[in-house]
């Protein structure tokens, strides 16, 4: 009975923070440099390639969570998720009208008081039919809605689920400064609306309920210098901030909001065709979620 206590702690554990706080549906530092450059008309491809190492837990206060369940938590992520994007001529309020669509292969382990769980298969798809961009001498812009599709698979049942089971309706805002031709500042602002997941099970009854995750804000940031034309350096991270309860069965989940800060370095090279990012970042002041760093490696390929 003991046991199974804990497996039902590590269920609630894992299906609310795999990729904790809110719904997180966004992998946080996912975009960098020049990020609000977005590209002349043409067809391009990302492949994104993430990799999330964590091995504490924090609570509320932002303490490591070192009783419990949550004494020996691991958690290891690797996706590779390809990027689909078209940027039109066709000109809408003097921005350029384009569109995207992501889709995601996931990997997963983690552990928990003695259970280790390991999951993989395709993830939700996120799409985006309408993009806008915009550009000047120093300013350039991008502005869209992503909206991630519940693609994924997904079981009540299981502690890690690939899916999410709900929708999450993203509006982005991206912009990069360019003061002089060697220096960069960009960002890349959202906020996330999250549907309901009605098939969620309840780890203090043990009942199938509903899990509306709550509202989030975040953003990736990356400062970069280009000491040559087909280099730049910099640093890299994001700001994720949980700015809702989440609601379990209608009812609000108080001191459960996710928080947390990451920097670090990065190098985007320039060849012809193809472009080459390389990130790592560590994440600082987190709460009621993981707490661990990242690596990315993207290669951007113009058709």
């Amino acid at each position: 009975m003991r046991k199974f206590a804990v497996f039902l702690i590590c269920l609630f554990l894992f299906n609310c923070a795999v990729f904790a706080g809110g719904g997180d549906h966004y992998p946080n530092g996912a975009e960098d440099f020049l990020v609000g450059m977005a590209p002349p008309p043409g067809f391009y491809l990302v492949d994104y390639n993430y990799f999330y190492f964590s091995h504490e837990f924090k609570d509320n206060s932002g303490d490591t969570i070192n009783k419990g369940p949550l004494d020996d938590f691991s958690l290891r992520v690797y996706a590779n998720v390809l990027r689909f994007i078209y940027i039109t001529k066709f000109r809408i309020l003097k921005a350029n009208y384009g569109a995207h669509i992501f889709i995601p292969w996931v990997e997963v382990n983690a552990n928990c008081k003695g259970f280790h769980v390991h999951k993989k298969g395709l993830g939700d798809i996120i799409i985006d039919p309408f993009i806008l961009t915009w550009h000047s001498k120093y300013i350039h812009a991008v502005f869209g809605i992503d909206i991630y599709v519940p693609t994924g698979e997904y079981d009540k049942y299981r502690p890690i689920n690939i899916g999410k089971n709900f929708w999450t309706f993203e509006p982005v805002f991206a912009l990069t400064f360019l003061p002089t031709k060697n220096f960069s500042l960009s960002f890349k602002f959202m906020y996330d609306f999250n549907t309901t997941n009605n098939d969620w099970i309840n780890p203090a009854t043990g009942k199938e309920t509903s899990l509306k995750p709550g509202q989030e804000f975040h953003f990736d940031y990356a400062l970069g210098y280009s000491p040559a034309k087909w280099i730049r350096v910099g640093i890299t991270g994001y700001y994720y901030y949980q700015t809702t309860d989440d609601e379990v069965d209608g009812k609000d989940i108080e001191n459960n909001r996710g928080k947390a800060f990451a920097i670090g370095p990065g190098i985007k090279i320039n060849y012809k065709r193809f472009m080459l990012v390389l990130k790592s970042q560590y994440e600082f002041g987190v709460k009621n979620r993981p707490s661990g760093k990242n690596v990315w490696a993207k290669i951007y390929y113009i058709f």
